[in-house]
């Protein structure tokens, strides 16, 4: 009938727009799908990105404009070709403390005679440096490590051997006993209170600077100069390949014994003298510390009726570098006693790479290589 037909057709019309609706439905969904993921691609790009960028800023190494060569470390101006000033400082237990030796780049040990020993300390960036002493007499092993890093030498007196050297060597230096020109040298009123006045004597940066001036010394480094060591890539750090050095131990004589312990927090060796007293700078109350110990070993012997020595500079002999907590055997050559020299390592002779700060070098008697330990237990 009639009403039957009309009945069938509406309920074929109302499957169709379920259909039609169901399908929409799907395409909307399929096309949602499709975008969220091309979202979370894009995303995934951007992150990857973003990871990129932070990595290669992660790998970004500043490096100074101006480097210390002494240190290796970073320079407050351009001293790449400048000579360095070195300094003897006293190191007799009555004349403690010593002001201004903490400010050192590189220091020098050795003994002088009587089983005491003096100090030699190098400055890079002595345009800063304001008063240094007490100030101690030349010995013509000292002039040798000055002429090693081809620096000015300060020093007040010295053997009648060292002045002999510095004048037939034509040694630039600064005397504060026969030739101070510009009173740059000075007693010390406090310390001439409790020391013998040979204890007392001290000078300053900016005197010295003067001196150098009116002296007309040369100020940049010699042609051919080459330092003794090296340092790795700006940003990086060494690692020895050799034994444990957490506590170093130098019987150097009866009267003088020094150490070395390793702080793994700061990476640095604090020193110790006259059988564990901190070794202290007066001016700022700091003890001193170094990346880099090295020790060397020269034969030596006493030469005169005050118990002078003679200490062996040229040539070649034995040694240890520790940095880091780890030691290494290590050979020190030098082909004459103005020329360069160069610190190499004992198992391929190849130079010695410090890592950037302060270095200690410990000239010691043959006579106590066996007694020595570069980690005392």
């Amino acid at each position: 009938t009639m009403k039957t037909l009309l009945k069938l057709v509406s309920v074929i019309l109302l499957i169709s727009l379920v259909l039609v609706s169901a399908a929409s439905c799907s395409g909307d969904k399929e096309e949602e799908s499709i975008s969220e993921t091309e979202s979370e691609t894009e995303t995934e790009k951007v992150t990857e990105t973003e990871t990129e960028t932070e990595t290669e800023e992660e790998n970004i190494v500043f490096v100074p404009e101006n480097i210390n060569p002494l240190t290796g470390l970073e320079a407050s101006y351009d001293v790449s070709s400048s000579r360095p000033l070195g300094v003897m400082f006293n190191n007799i237990w009555d004349a403690l403390p010593q002001v201004g030796v903490s400010k050192c780049d590189v220091l020098f040990e050795c003994l002088a005679e009587g089983g005491i020993t003096r100090l030699f300390g190098l400055f890079s960036e002595y345009q800063d440096l304001g008063v240094v002493g007490s100030v101690r007499s030349a010995r013509p092993y000292y002039i040798d490590f000055a002429q090693m890093f081809d620096a000015i030498y300060c020093h007040a007196g010295g053997s009648e051997d060292a002045y002999s050297q510095i004048a037939y060597r034509g040694i630039d230096h600064i005397d504060g006993v026969r030739y101070d020109p510009l009173g740059v040298y000075y007693r010390d009123e406090e310390r001439m209170k409790t020391m013998l006045i040979e204890h007392t004597l001290m000078t300053s940066g900016e005197g010295l600077i003067r001196t150098i001036d009116y002296c007309g010394y040369r100020t940049e480094l010699r042609d051919g100069f080459e330092y003794p060591y090296v340092f790795p890539e700006y940003g990086t750090e060494i690692t020895l390949d050799g034994g444990e050095s957490l506590h170093i131990h130098l019987p150097i004589s009866y009267y003088q014994t020094v150490d070395y312990q390793y702080d793994a927090e700061s990476k640095l060796y604090y020193r110790f003298q006259y059988n564990g007293d901190e070794h202290i700078d007066g001016e700022n109350g700091k003890q001193l510390a170094f990346t880099n110990v090295i020790v060397i070993f020269c034969e030596s012997y006493v030469y005169d009726d005050y118990g002078r020595l003679k200490v062996g500079t040229v040539g070649e002999g034995d040694g240890y570098l520790a940095t880091g907590g780890k030691y290494i055997p290590i050979k020190w050559l030098r082909p004459s006693a103005d020329g360069n020299g160069l610190f190499v390592r004992a198992d391929n002779g190849e130079v010695i790479t410090l890592n950037r700060g302060k270095t200690m070098i410990n000239v010691c008697s043959t006579d106590i290589i066996n007694d020595i330990s570069m980690n005392q237990n």
